[in-house]
This record gives structure tokens, C-alpha cells and sequence, in this order.
């Protein structure tokens, strides 16, 4: 059972640039924090809240995460810190969550749909993360092409219409070809071999 794992991701990741999150200032932070605990709190409010050692974590891992979005805007200048305070931030989610795992037992979300949720988390948001601070580097790149073929990858593969699945990359490939001049070759290809991999990965997983 991963809830309090995914919820953390998503909190960062999901429907938000984590690049950007970083540079927040004043209300936008504080914005940034209410959604996180909005988020930490859908995955886990119909479970660790209802016992003494399920609320302890919880607010463990608010106060963690509240003071990891606040220490990021203070070393943003420090590539290096910042991806140690990502990593530190998830292993320390991990535990937490290892801690309450047989509460989640009983949560609206099933261990697999919550699996299959971190699985589109991490096919999406994590690979545009690495595009974004390793390579090519770019915190501005726009990812939101291969974001889309990859969750379209993911989401028919694991459905088991893999000629759809094979074909979202096809025409991803296409479409981007339309509409951008130049290939960046090493992204065009990243992205569709790291939706394949991820899937392939997550289809053990679950299954």
C-alpha cells in the first residue's frame, strides 16, 4: 500500500511544475502548500485519520513536506541541494507510509488503482522532471507533448489495446514532427522509450 507515498508525488508533481515551485514567493507558496495538504489529505483522509498513530504520520509528513516547499525556495540556486532534498523528501515519505501500509488495507483506493495512479505520476511528471534539470537541463523545457504520449502509452498499453498504445507513439511522433523545425533527437527518443520501459515496469507491478 502506497497512499502516503503517492499523495507526496502528487502534491509535487501532479498538476503542478515542480521546476517552478522553487521560485515561489509569498501567496504563491502559501498556495502551493494548501494544495499540498488538500493532496496528502485525499489519498489518506479515510484512513489515518481515524486512528492516533494514522494522524501522527499524517502530520509528520505535512510538516515534512511544508518545510521541504519552503527550504526548496531557499536553496533554488543549488541544483545539487535541491535533488538531494527531492530524494530525501521521498525516502522519507516511503518510510512513513511503511509505517501506516496496513491501515491503507481499508482505504476507497485499492492497492492496485493506487499503484496504477503512482505509475501515471511517475511515466509523466518524473520523466519530465529529469528533462527538466538533467537533460536536457531546460527548467522552461515544455514537455507537454511527450507528457501526453506517454500517459496515452501507459494508459492503452496497461488496458491491454496495445496496437492504440503503439499507435499514440506513432502519431506523437508525427505531430511533433508538424510542428517542430529542428529534432532534438535525444528527447524524441527518451520519451517514447521511457513510456515503453515505465509501462512494461508497472505492468509487473500490478499484475
Amino acid at each position: 500500500m502506497i497512499h502516503l507515498f503517492l499523495a507526496h508525488f502528487v502534491a509535487d508533481h501532479g498538476f503542478t511544475d515542480n521546476a517552478k515551485i522553487r521560485h515561489y514567493k509569498g501567496y504563491k507558496l502559501f498556495e502551493h502548500i494548501i494544495w499540498s495538504i488538500f493532496a496528502l489529505l485525499a489519498f489518506t483522509f479515510d484512513t489515518l485519520l481515524k486512528s492516533t498513530k494514522g494522524v501522527t504520520v499524517l502530520l509528520i509528513m505535512m510538516i515534512i513536506h511544508v518545510a521541504g516547499d519552503i527550504i526548496r525556495t531557499k536553496i533554488q540556486n543549488s541544483k545539487m541541494k535541491l535533488h538531494i532534498l527531492e530524494l530525501s523528501e521521498l525516502i522519507i515519505a516511503l518510510i512513513l507510509n511503511f509505517l501506516v501500509a496496513d491501515l491503507f488495507v481499508y482505504s476507497f483506493i485499492s492497492k492496485e488503482f493506487a499503484l496504477y495512479l503512482l505509475g501515471m505520476a511517475v511515466v509523466t511528471m518524473a520523466v519530465t522532471y529529469v528533462f527538466k534539470n538533467f537533460y536536457p537541463g531546460d527548467e522552461n523545457y515544455n514537455d507537454l507533448d511527450g507528457i501526453s504520449e506517454r500517459l496515452a502509452f501507459y494508459v492503452f498499453f496497461l488496458g491491454k489495446s496495445y496496437w492504440l498504445a503503439f499507435l499514440s507513439l506513432v502519431l506523437g511522433f508525427l505531430y511533433k514532427l508538424w510542428k517542430r523545425e529542428r529534432i532534438n533527437i535525444h528527447t524524441w527518443w527518451i520519451s517514447p522509450l521511457s513510456a515503453i520501459v515505465i509501462t512494461i515496469i508497472w505492468k509487473f507491478l500490478i499484475f
